[in-house]
Protein backbone atom coordinates (compact mmCIF):
# COMPACT_ATOMS: atom_id res chain seq x y z
CA UNK A 1 0.00 0.00 0.00
CA UNK A 2 3.05 2.31 -0.19
CA UNK A 3 1.91 3.78 -3.51
CA UNK A 4 -1.74 4.19 -2.55
CA UNK A 5 -3.14 7.38 -4.02
CA UNK A 6 -4.96 9.32 -1.32
CA UNK A 7 -7.63 11.92 -2.06
CA UNK A 8 -8.76 14.41 0.59
CA UNK A 9 -11.99 16.36 0.12
CA UNK A 10 -12.25 19.56 2.15
CA UNK A 11 -15.52 21.55 2.00
CA UNK A 12 -14.97 25.26 2.68
CA UNK A 13 -16.95 28.39 3.38
CA UNK A 14 -15.12 31.53 4.57
CA UNK A 15 -11.98 29.65 5.62
CA UNK A 16 -9.22 31.97 4.37
CA UNK A 17 -7.77 32.12 7.92
CA UNK A 18 -7.20 28.36 8.00
CA UNK A 19 -7.06 26.85 4.55
CA UNK A 20 -3.53 27.81 3.41
CA UNK A 21 -1.85 26.48 6.54
CA UNK A 22 -3.97 23.33 6.46
CA UNK A 23 -3.16 22.57 2.82
CA UNK A 24 0.56 23.13 3.44
CA UNK A 25 0.53 20.53 6.20
CA UNK A 26 -1.51 17.99 4.23
CA UNK A 27 0.75 18.28 1.17
CA UNK A 28 3.63 16.92 3.24
CA UNK A 29 1.90 13.54 3.29
CA UNK A 30 3.10 11.24 0.51
CA UNK A 31 0.86 10.42 -2.49
CA UNK A 32 -1.89 12.84 -1.44
CA UNK A 33 -4.20 14.92 -3.62
CA UNK A 34 -6.54 17.59 -2.28
CA UNK A 35 -9.93 18.71 -3.57
CA UNK A 36 -11.26 21.96 -2.13
CA UNK A 37 -15.01 22.39 -2.63
CA UNK A 38 -15.90 26.00 -1.88
CA UNK A 39 -19.44 27.33 -1.64
CA UNK A 40 -18.71 30.75 -3.17
CA UNK A 41 -17.16 32.11 0.03
CA UNK A 42 -17.52 35.89 0.44
CA UNK A 43 -13.94 35.93 1.79
CA UNK A 44 -12.63 34.50 -1.53
CA UNK A 45 -11.36 31.24 -0.02
CA UNK A 46 -11.17 29.48 -3.39
CA UNK A 47 -9.36 32.33 -5.17
CA UNK A 48 -6.85 32.59 -2.33
CA UNK A 49 -6.09 28.86 -2.65
CA UNK A 50 -5.71 29.10 -6.44
CA UNK A 51 -3.39 32.08 -6.19
CA UNK A 52 -1.22 30.78 -3.34
CA UNK A 53 -0.84 27.22 -4.68
CA UNK A 54 -0.69 28.12 -8.36
CA UNK A 55 1.94 25.50 -9.23
CA UNK A 56 -0.15 22.71 -7.69
CA UNK A 57 -3.53 23.58 -9.19
CA UNK A 58 -4.94 20.74 -11.33
CA UNK A 59 -1.93 18.70 -10.35
CA UNK A 60 -2.01 18.05 -6.61
CA UNK A 61 -4.76 20.51 -5.68
CA UNK A 62 -8.15 20.74 -7.35
CA UNK A 63 -10.61 23.52 -6.61
CA UNK A 64 -14.35 23.33 -7.20
CA UNK A 65 -16.03 26.71 -6.76
CA UNK A 66 -19.78 26.36 -6.51
CA UNK A 67 -22.27 29.10 -7.22
CA UNK A 68 -23.90 29.19 -3.79
CA UNK A 69 -23.80 27.82 -0.24
CA UNK A 70 -25.20 24.37 -0.88
CA UNK A 71 -24.18 22.35 2.16
CA UNK A 72 -21.47 19.95 3.22
CA UNK A 73 -23.23 16.82 1.99
CA UNK A 74 -23.35 17.84 -1.66
CA UNK A 75 -19.85 19.37 -1.36
CA UNK A 76 -18.35 16.03 -0.35
CA UNK A 77 -20.34 14.33 -3.13
CA UNK A 78 -18.93 16.76 -5.71
CA UNK A 79 -15.41 16.43 -4.30
CA UNK A 80 -15.42 12.63 -4.34
CA UNK A 81 -16.89 12.64 -7.82
CA UNK A 82 -13.87 14.66 -8.95
CA UNK A 83 -11.33 12.58 -7.02
CA UNK A 84 -12.75 9.31 -8.33
CA UNK A 85 -11.54 10.26 -11.81
CA UNK A 86 -7.94 10.48 -10.52
CA UNK A 87 -7.36 6.80 -9.67
CA UNK A 88 -7.72 7.34 -5.91
CA UNK A 89 -7.61 4.28 -3.63
CA UNK A 90 -8.29 5.97 -0.28
CA UNK A 91 -10.82 8.80 0.02
CA UNK A 92 -10.95 11.13 3.02
CA UNK A 93 -13.23 13.93 4.07
CA UNK A 94 -12.26 16.34 6.82
CA UNK A 95 -13.00 19.82 8.18
CA UNK A 96 -11.13 22.90 7.02
CA UNK A 97 -10.68 24.56 10.44
CA UNK A 98 -8.13 22.24 12.14
CA UNK A 99 -10.88 20.55 14.21
CA UNK A 100 -9.37 17.38 12.76
CA UNK A 101 -5.64 17.23 13.38
CA UNK A 102 -2.89 16.30 10.95
CA UNK A 103 -1.70 13.79 13.54
CA UNK A 104 -5.04 12.00 13.43
CA UNK A 105 -5.11 12.27 9.63
CA UNK A 106 -1.82 10.37 9.45
CA UNK A 107 -3.04 7.93 12.08
CA UNK A 108 -6.25 7.23 10.15
CA UNK A 109 -4.35 6.65 6.90
CA UNK A 110 -2.04 4.19 8.64
CA UNK A 111 -4.91 2.30 10.30
CA UNK A 112 -6.88 2.11 7.07
CA UNK A 113 -3.93 0.89 5.02
CA UNK A 114 -2.91 -1.70 7.59
CA UNK A 115 -6.47 -3.03 7.74
CA UNK A 116 -7.51 -2.44 4.14
CA UNK A 117 -9.50 -5.67 3.98
CA UNK A 118 -11.24 -5.02 7.30
CA UNK A 119 -12.81 -1.62 6.65
CA UNK A 120 -14.92 -0.06 3.94
CA UNK A 121 -15.32 3.04 6.09
CA UNK A 122 -13.15 4.20 8.97
CA UNK A 123 -14.62 6.88 11.23
CA UNK A 124 -12.56 9.33 13.26
CA UNK A 125 -14.72 9.27 16.39
CA UNK A 126 -15.02 11.54 19.42
CA UNK A 127 -17.05 9.02 21.40
CA UNK A 128 -16.79 7.17 23.67
CA UNK A 129 -13.13 7.79 24.50
CA UNK A 130 -11.96 10.52 22.16
CA UNK A 131 -11.03 13.98 23.40
CA UNK A 132 -13.02 17.16 22.72
CA UNK A 133 -11.27 20.47 23.38
CA UNK A 134 -12.89 23.92 23.78
CA UNK A 135 -16.21 23.06 22.16
CA UNK A 136 -19.14 25.29 23.25
CA UNK A 137 -21.65 23.61 25.55
CA UNK A 138 -24.52 24.03 23.07
CA UNK A 139 -22.56 22.17 20.37
CA UNK A 140 -21.72 19.39 22.83
CA UNK A 141 -25.39 19.00 23.74
CA UNK A 142 -26.48 18.91 20.09
CA UNK A 143 -23.78 16.39 19.19
CA UNK A 144 -24.65 14.10 22.09
CA UNK A 145 -28.37 14.33 21.43
CA UNK A 146 -27.98 13.66 17.70
CA UNK A 147 -25.82 10.62 18.38
CA UNK A 148 -28.17 9.26 21.04
CA UNK A 149 -31.09 9.56 18.62
CA UNK A 150 -29.17 7.94 15.77
CA UNK A 151 -28.03 5.05 17.97
CA UNK A 152 -31.58 4.49 19.20
CA UNK A 153 -33.32 4.88 15.85
CA UNK A 154 -30.79 3.38 13.41
CA UNK A 155 -28.04 1.26 14.96
CA UNK A 156 -26.18 1.25 18.27
CA UNK A 157 -23.05 -0.14 16.62
CA UNK A 158 -21.81 3.33 15.63
CA UNK A 159 -20.45 5.63 18.35
CA UNK A 160 -20.10 8.88 16.39
CA UNK A 161 -22.59 9.49 13.60
CA UNK A 162 -21.98 13.22 13.26
CA UNK A 163 -18.24 13.77 12.86
CA UNK A 164 -17.10 14.58 9.32
CA UNK A 165 -13.66 12.96 9.58
CA UNK A 166 -13.94 9.80 7.53
CA UNK A 167 -11.88 7.41 5.41
CA UNK A 168 -13.46 5.41 2.57
CA UNK A 169 -12.44 2.77 0.07
CA UNK A 170 -13.60 2.90 -3.55
CA UNK A 171 -16.45 0.47 -2.86
CA UNK A 172 -17.97 2.84 -0.28
CA UNK A 173 -17.44 5.89 -2.49
CA UNK A 174 -19.09 4.20 -5.47
CA UNK A 175 -22.13 3.54 -3.28
CA UNK A 176 -22.19 7.16 -2.10
CA UNK A 177 -21.99 8.48 -5.63
CA UNK A 178 -25.00 6.55 -6.90
CA UNK A 179 -27.06 9.60 -5.98
CA UNK A 180 -26.57 12.91 -4.22
CA UNK A 181 -27.57 12.90 -0.54
CA UNK A 182 -31.10 14.01 0.26
CA UNK A 183 -29.72 16.14 3.09
CA UNK A 184 -27.30 18.88 2.07
CA UNK A 185 -26.02 19.91 5.51
CA UNK A 186 -24.22 18.00 8.25
CA UNK A 187 -27.16 15.63 8.67
CA UNK A 188 -25.94 13.91 5.51
CA UNK A 189 -23.31 12.32 7.76
CA UNK A 190 -26.05 10.25 9.37
CA UNK A 191 -27.74 9.64 6.03
CA UNK A 192 -24.63 8.13 4.47
CA UNK A 193 -23.93 5.93 7.49
CA UNK A 194 -27.48 4.58 7.32
CA UNK A 195 -26.83 3.80 3.64
CA UNK A 196 -23.62 1.93 4.49
CA UNK A 197 -25.33 -0.05 7.24
CA UNK A 198 -28.17 -1.01 4.87
CA UNK A 199 -25.60 -2.32 2.40
CA UNK A 200 -23.63 -4.20 5.05
CA UNK A 201 -20.47 -2.21 4.62
CA UNK A 202 -17.71 -2.80 7.17
CA UNK A 203 -17.53 0.28 9.41
CA UNK A 204 -14.80 0.75 11.99
CA UNK A 205 -13.80 3.64 14.25
CA UNK A 206 -10.69 5.05 15.87
CA UNK A 207 -10.61 7.63 18.63
CA UNK A 208 -9.44 11.16 17.80
CA UNK A 209 -8.77 14.52 19.40
CA UNK A 210 -11.39 17.01 18.25
CA UNK A 211 -10.43 20.66 18.81
CA UNK A 212 -12.79 23.59 18.36
CA UNK A 213 -11.66 26.09 15.73
CA UNK A 214 -9.29 28.86 16.84
CA UNK A 215 -9.63 31.06 13.75
CA UNK A 216 -12.78 31.99 11.87
CA UNK A 217 -16.45 31.43 12.61
CA UNK A 218 -18.45 28.21 12.59
CA UNK A 219 -20.89 27.85 9.70
CA UNK A 220 -23.36 25.76 11.73
CA UNK A 221 -26.32 27.80 12.95
CA UNK A 222 -29.27 27.09 15.25
CA UNK A 223 -31.64 26.52 12.33
CA UNK A 224 -29.39 23.83 10.87
CA UNK A 225 -29.12 22.16 14.27
CA UNK A 226 -32.92 21.95 14.64
CA UNK A 227 -33.36 20.74 11.05
CA UNK A 228 -30.67 18.13 11.61
CA UNK A 229 -32.37 16.75 14.72
CA UNK A 230 -35.68 16.52 12.86
CA UNK A 231 -33.92 14.99 9.87
CA UNK A 232 -32.72 12.05 11.96
CA UNK A 233 -36.31 10.82 12.29
CA UNK A 234 -36.80 10.98 8.53
CA UNK A 235 -33.55 9.11 7.89
CA UNK A 236 -34.46 6.47 10.47
CA UNK A 237 -37.92 6.02 8.93
CA UNK A 238 -36.44 5.46 5.46
CA UNK A 239 -33.78 3.16 6.91
CA UNK A 240 -36.31 0.85 8.52
CA UNK A 241 -38.67 1.08 5.54
CA UNK A 242 -35.93 -0.18 3.20
CA UNK A 243 -34.90 -2.79 5.76
CA UNK A 244 -38.48 -4.07 5.90
CA UNK A 245 -38.86 -4.12 2.11
CA UNK A 246 -35.66 -6.16 1.76
CA UNK A 247 -37.12 -8.78 4.12
CA UNK A 248 -40.41 -9.08 2.26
Amino acid sequence: MKNTKIGVCIPTYNEKKNIIQLIEKILKIKNILICIVDDNSPDNTSNIVIKYFKKYINNKIFVIKRKKKNGRGSAVWDGFNKLKKLDISLFIEMDSDFSHSITDLKKGIKIFNLNKNKSDILLGSRYPKGLIINWPIQRRIFSRLANILAKLLISNKINDYTNGFRFYNIKAVNLMLLKKPDNKGYIYLIETLSLFIQNRMIINEFMIVFRNRIRGKSNTNFSEIINSLLGIFSIAFNFHKIKYLKKT
